[in-house]
């Protein structure tokens, strides 16, 4: 069985950091990286804190079982951290609650084990469709959705406030005098090929229609990787429309546009200012590091199992919608 040591070795963190990291101290700051780097270590090692090993070897046949179904798959993880994030925080709770979790990564090839699955309850992590949230609820009664927001009466949902995020932005930025503002964002569909309205996108048509400063041409659309940010970008420069500012629906999109902007010499934010999404590791490290809206990942995946804690412990079916709030790390890419 791994030991704290082992991992304090590989992390090339002190074995105290890597002690208070795993047994959740709250009193103990450290930064987000290390804290992932420590837990992505310990669930490659399969670590179970002494605590929790006691209290499985006690209760293995009080548990109750909780399904994951999640969008991403490994690799789509590796490259986004944002969802890695959540999921560790529902890992964790669940390991704290001596639940157990069965996690299925979704596809149109596994319905069946879905289909299959023994659980009391249901988290389904990422962008689904109506329909297959409908369908889950017809087989789990308990069921709470993660970073997407369902209209359905019985379904519990987690989010953050994206919303409240961008008019942060947008009023922060006019008040800077940057009025020419674009938005650069990925393009999202279901597993099920449903294609998903951003919640930024449309916050941000609301917030400059409100200040007779709308443009459809500053709306930049792509995939939410670091590629598509740099062909964007790219593009941008070339054509000469470069404007004031621009909001990046997410971390890696930006460092992309920051990676075309640095190419051809354009000084940010002394030309043009950059604010973009998730204040994921990288954010810091980038040159200029990039500001950007800090989602609190680890409370969004607690949350969900909370919620699914009060249901089997009152029986609640009325959804509650849980909104997570935000916060802007200013760093040096904007003014």
């Amino acid at each position: 069985m791994a030991t704290i040591k082992e991992i304090a070795k590989l992390t090339g963190v002190s074995i105290t950091t890597v002690s208070r990291v795993l047994n959740q101290d709250k009193s103990f700051s450290v930064s987000e990286d290390t804290r992932l780097k420590i837990l992505q270590m310990a669930e490659k090692l399969n670590y179970v804190t002494p605590a929790n090993r006691s209290t499985k070897t006690n209760n293995v046949h009080n548990q109750r079982t909780i399904g994951l179904v999640y969008w991403y798959t490994v690799t789509e993880e590796l490259n986004d951290p944002y969802y890695l994030s959540i999921r560790i925080g529902i890992e964790n709770e669940c390991r704290n609650n001596n639940f157990n979790l069965q996690i299925i990564h979704c596809s149109k090839d596994n319905m069946d084990e879905i289909d299959n699955l023994k659980a009391d309850g249901i988290i389904a992590l990422g962008k689904f469709s109506q329909h297959f949230i409908d369908k889950l609820y017809t087989k789990f009664s308990n069921v709470v959705v993660v970073d997407y927001l369902t209209k359905h009466y019985f379904v519990d949902a987690v989010t953050s406030d994206l919303t409240g995020a961008m008019e942060d932005i947008i009023d922060y930025l006019f008040n800077k005098g940057l009025k020419k503002i674009g938005f650069i964002c990925g393009v999202e569909h279901t597993f099920d090929g449903e294609e998903i309205l951003d919640e930024r996108l449309v916050a941000y048509k609301k917030e400059m229609f409100l200040r007779n400063a709308f443009n459809q041409n500053y709306i930049y659309l792509g995939k939410f990787t670091a590629d598509s940010g740099y062909d964007i970008m790219t593009n941008i420069i070339k054509n000469d429309e470069l404007l004031d500012s621009y909001i990046v629906a997410n971390d890696s999109m930006a460092i992309g546009c920051l990676k075309a902007l640095n190419e051809n010499n354009i000084r940010v934010p002394d030309v043009v200012s950059i604010i973009s999404y998730n204040n994921t590791s990288l954010s810091q490290f980038t040159i200029p590091s990039l500001t950007s809206v800090n989602i609190n990942t680890k409370l969004m995946g607690e949350s969900a199992v909370s919620l699914l804690m009060e249901r089997f412990n009152n029986g609640r079916q009325v959804a509650k919608k849980v909104t997570i709030p935000t916060n802007i790390i200013f760093r040096d890419s904007c003014v």
